[in-house]
Formats: structure tokens, sequence, C-alpha cells
């Protein structure tokens, strides 16, 4: 786990090692006072952290739902699903929903009210590795509050997609792309081929 900042934006980054740590943290405290039916993972890492816990917790039934979230041009906050639960009914069912990090919260909120609320379940309960101090719908469970940009280990390259053009501006190309690749656990010349389709960074300096 390394806590660092660049252009005055704090990253934490998170390696395998670390994450099946988080994770066997929040299955103790999961256990301590609650005993799910199933667990329902939010796609993408929502997925990831739901089929760890399930080791941990010895739960086999894990269904995933997939959904964008967005803000409208009434700046209204909503979300689309576009892979619903594959379970009608959750009559009797004590329901975990898992995502990764609870940002403002409103994503997981919105699930729980249009997707697993109308099925009729017995309970639900909301279960994260981080949560963002100005969340507004805080998870039942979480194990660290972190206001750091999280690099988790499932979207490496997307992240280093993003902040590429910044640690570049700040730090110069060749600190940098240093950077970038130990974000992505390679070599600079991995981390220059990965940016390649990233027409607004210089590779050169």
């Amino acid at each position: 786990m390394r806590l660092f900042e660049v252009g005055g934006v704090k990253y934490l980054h998170l390696s395998w090692k670390d994450i099946e740590d988080l994770a066997e943290k929040l299955a103790d405290i999961i256990s301590a006072s609650y005993k799910p039916d199933i667990m329902v993972g939010i796609l993408r890492g929502g997925a990831t952290v739901a089929h760890l816990l399930s080791d941990f917790l010895d739960i086999r039934t894990i269904y995933p739902i997939g959904c964008n979230s967005y803000v409208d041009v009434a700046k209204r906050f909503s979300v689309k699903v576009y892979s619903p639960l594959a379970i009608s009914d959750l009559s009797g069912k004590r329901v975990l929903l898992v995502d990764d990090v609870a940002d403002e919260g409103l994503t997981l909120e919105a699930v729980v009210k249009q997707e697993i609320a109308p099925r009729n379940p017995l309970e639900v309960k909301v279960a994260t590795l981080h949560m963002k101090p100005w969340c507004k719908f805080k998870p039942d469970y979480y194990v660290q509050v972190t206001d750091a940009w999280i690099i988790y280990p499932w979207e490496k390259r997307e992240v280093a997609r993003q902040v590429a053009e910044s640690f570049i501006k700040h730090l110069g190309v060749e600190e940098g792309l240093k950077m970038i690749a130990e974000i992505l656990e390679a070599d600079v010349e991995k981390a220059k081929k990965l940016l390649k389709s990233v027409k607004s960074i210089p590779l050169t300096g």
C-alpha cells in the first residue's frame, strides 16, 4: 500500500496482497454481526471484492449487477442498469451488496432502492473496502476512509491512461513515465506501449 501525491492530488496505490488483507478485514467485520444468504457485486470492482469475500465468508451465491451512473441535463443523479440481477425474488433472503468504494454513495443507494428493495429481501446490508469522507450514503461495513484517488489492481491500466497527462505535466516525461510504470508494476517500455493510444501524451522529453 503506497500513498503519494502528484500535482496536489493524493493517490493510494494498492497491490493484490493489500486487497486480500482488506477483504479479510472486511469479512471479519461483516461476520461479527451479519450472515448474508447471497451477495450482489456491482460491476466491475464490486464483483471482484464480492468474489474475495465469498471465499472468506464461505458464501457461494454471488449475483453481479452492472450499472452506469450519470447526471442528466437537469442535474439529477441517475443510475442506468445495463446488466440487471438474474434473480427476481429475494423474499426471505439476507442480501449483502458489495462494491469496492463508496464515493458519494449515490450508486449504492440507487441500486438498493431501485434493484434490490423491490425484490422483497428480508434484509439488505452494504459493504465496501473504502469510503470517501464526503460519502452521503454510508455503507454498513467498510475498512478504510480515504480522500485519495484509489488505484485498485484490477483497473491500474485504466488509471494509468487517466493520470498520465497530469503525471508528465508535473513530473516531466522521464519521471512521469517511471511513476506510471510503478502503477502498472511494469517497466517503462510497457508504460510507453500502453500510452501510445493516448494522443495527447508526449512520450519523449
